[in-house]
């Protein structure tokens, strides 16, 4: 398997993307799929394509957004084989950190299948090294139907929580350089107060 920029792919094959991309996000949390070529889009490969994700550098960071992730066939081990390969990739390209959201379990009004699959998601990224980031009220604004979201981050360094200056940095970055969200908005100091840490700048 090796992990290969979108780009590179023939038509067929990004027809194939596309519907490993269409089968593993609901409607209201895609993208057009061209548009996410204008970012990092690449592609897990096995004489076809097995698994996308599409990451967004976070200004100076350091630091990249992981916007979509997924594989197109369940209970092979193929979002591991994707993850590792993807952690090799921006660790070589000098990016410390992978952020990233995903949809909160304890959002009410879901149903229990719903709950059960986004504790598996978080589950997933946290037994490949990812923590859960104390971050309180993050919304972006595709998130999921208006509803806080949860922040998760991969360091390649340490695996160690964020403190508290590198979560405002964090929760800044992401609002700043993946939404275009200014750091004085009253989002990003709304979430900064509910997290417990507020923007100096």
């Amino acid at each position: 398997m090796k992990l290969v920029a979108a780009s590179t792919l023939t038509p067929d094959e990004l027809a194939d993307v596309r519907q490993i991309y269409f089968d593993g996000f609901a409607a209201h949390l895609r993208a057009p799929f061209d548009d996410l070529l204008a970012d990092t889009a690449l592609v897990l490969t096995d004489s076809r394509p097995l698994g996308f994700a599409v990451v967004r550098v976070l200004g100076d960071t350091g630091w990249v957004y992981l916007r979509y992730f997924t594989v197109g066939e369940k209970g092979r081990g193929l979002g591991e084989h994707l993850w590792t390969h993807l952690r090799v990739a921006m660790t070589g390209a000098g990016h410390t950190r992978i952020v990233y959201d995903v949809e909160d379990p304890a959002q009410p009004g879901i149903d229990p299948a719903e709950e059960r699959i986004r504790h598996r998601r978080i589950a997933f990224y946290r037994r490949l090294g990812a923590v859960l980031l104390p971050v309180r009220g993050y919304l972006p604004p595709e998130g999921s139907a208006g509803h806080p979201m949860l922040l998760m981050a991969a360091d390649h360094v340490a695996q160690a929580p964020a403190a508290a200056e590198d979560l405002e940095r964090i929760v800044v970055a992401v609002y700043e350089h993946r939404y275009g969200i200014a750091p004085s908005d009253p989002v990003v100091t709304r979430t900064l107060r509910l997290s417990g840490v507020s923007h100096a700048g």
